[in-house]
């Protein structure tokens, strides 16, 4: 471990716009209207709750990213508050996710298409040709990668903006709250239904925490990326819980359910041009700013990995703007293999679902013995509280993140499970294996700063 010797190039901002990008994807444009089914017009209320639900299962990285700089971001945080046979695993189970990339792709080609029919015609070959841009972009480091996920990050939050603050007058503020607008009650499904959609609603208020990749990059990390965290979030979601009341006030719920996107609403209370302007800065940079931020957020604890000897060190080779190139030629290959192919997208994200939930309980678990790895860094630390209330905040965190693993699960075929299961077993025995053996080296991969 090296004490202050990290320049990052990362501000405020930076990771601002990383952060919001990241929250901010496709998911918005179909979950809010799937939880429109569940809750009615009380989907505004549940994308609130939803904030404070996510905002506990961020806790413990807001913890970790008070006390260090951590240069393989959740890698090193792995390696330091479990055990390094755990990181090894965690690398090995992200090479599964790391290739459902296509699934941004297609999202993109098939919003585009709605404005350029030529798109929408050759579908598979513009999804190519997107992921292939952002990789290129990716190519010349973290630096330039900020700055066009923050030239994309005003223009996606000016076309939610601009989609909240022209169908608000459209949406009937004064019938919103009662029982009487479309002839539909407000809680659809009553509490049930609001706790339900607001269960569903935590994966698109979530994914702030991916700037924990970023902290080697950043520079204040220990000061900038709790805070990003908290404000992210929390500020997406009012904007969401805004957005919502317009889909939930314009159309009624079932109309809206049927249609199954947000763009009639939006060419209902926009004239063309500024409906075109949504439909690529919003729907359309929503999907490119997470995928960008997909892109370079798995660099860091790839590069450290390959480094550490849980990969072939030809995985650790970078560019002249630090970039692990082979790494990056190998996922683009891939990703656009499965693209091409015509492969389910989904089915890939599923494989490692289990597997995440499961590990995300015992990351959270893994967080309370901060005070030990960490003691002078705890107590300095802007976000320290005493121990009965670390535990009572980690307990919300675990609670939540419980809940979260019940709705992943609880759809899911016994042939997916068996699939994680064998999954699990398999890269647990590898990198316990590798790790006894002696072939793995670990370095130092955290700053105290």
């Amino acid at each position: 471990m090296a004490n202050n010797q990290t320049q990052g190039t990362l501000g405020f901002m930076d990771l601002m716009s990383i952060a919001v990008g990241q929250i901010i994807g496709a998911g918005v444009m179909v979950m809010s209207i799937s939880a429109l089914g569940m809750t009615g017009r009380s989907v505004n209320i549940a994308f609130m709750i939803a904030a404070v639900f996510t905002l506990f299962t961020m806790i413990p990285t807001v913890f970790v990213a008070s006390v260090a700089r951590f240069h393989g971001g959740t890698y090193s945080q792995y390696a330091v508050f479990i055990h390094p046979i755990f990181a090894g695993f965690m690398q090995y189970t992200a090479l599964l996710s790391s290739v459902s990339l296509g699934m941004f792709g297609i999202g993109l080609a098939s919003y585009i298409g709605r404005l350029i029919p030529a798109v929408n015609e050759n579908q598979t070959m513009w999804a190519v040709i997107f992921m292939l841009i952002f990789f290129a972009l990716n190519w010349f480091g973290t630096a330039w990668m900020a700055k066009v996920q923050g030239f994309m990050f005003y223009f996606l939050v000016a076309a939610l903006v601009l989609f909240t603050v022209m169908g608000l007058p459209h949406a009937n503020i004064g019938q919103y709250f009662g029982n009487d607008l479309f002839g539909q009650p407000l809680f659809a499904n009553g509490a049930f239904g609001l706790v339900e959609a607001a269960s569903y609603l935590t994966y698109a208020t979530g994914g702030a925490q991916v700037i924990l990749a970023f902290s080697a990059d950043a520079k204040r990390p220990t000061q900038d990326i709790p805070k990003v965290i908290i404000i992210a979030t929390l500020s997406v979601a009012f904007l969401y819980a805004l957005l919502a009341t317009v889909i939930g006030g314009v159309m009624p719920a079932d109309e809206v359910i049927a249609i199954g996107n947000l763009a009639p609403i939006a060419e209902l209370i926009m004239p063309k041009p500024l409906y075109y302007f949504f439909v690529i800065a919003g729907a359309g940079f929503a999907l490119g700013t997470t995928l960008n931020s997909s892109i370079a957020s798995n660099f860091p604890p790839m590069l450290r990995a390959a480094r550490d000897g849980w990969f072939p060190g030809i995985f650790g080779k970078v560019n002249k703007h630090g970039v692990p190139y082979v790494w990056m030629f190998l996922r683009m290959a891939l990703n656009i293999a499965v693209v091409a192919s015509g492969f389910d997208t989904g089915v890939l994200g599923k494989w490692t679902l289990v597997i995440g939930n499961v590990t995300n309980l015992v990351i959270v678990a893994s967080v309370g013995r901060i005070d030990k790895l960490f003691p002078e860094q705890w107590e300095k630390s802007p976000y320290h509280v005493n121990n009965t209330v670390k535990w009572l905040l980690l307990g919300g965190a675990l609670f939540t993140t419980s809940v979260q693993a019940y709705m992943n699960l609880s759809g899911l075929t016994m042939g997916i499970i068996m699939l994680n299961v064998v999954s699990m077993v398999a890269f647990g025995g590898i990198a316990t294996y590798l790790y006894k053996s002696g072939k793995i080296h670990m370095n130092p991969s955290y700053e105290l700063v």
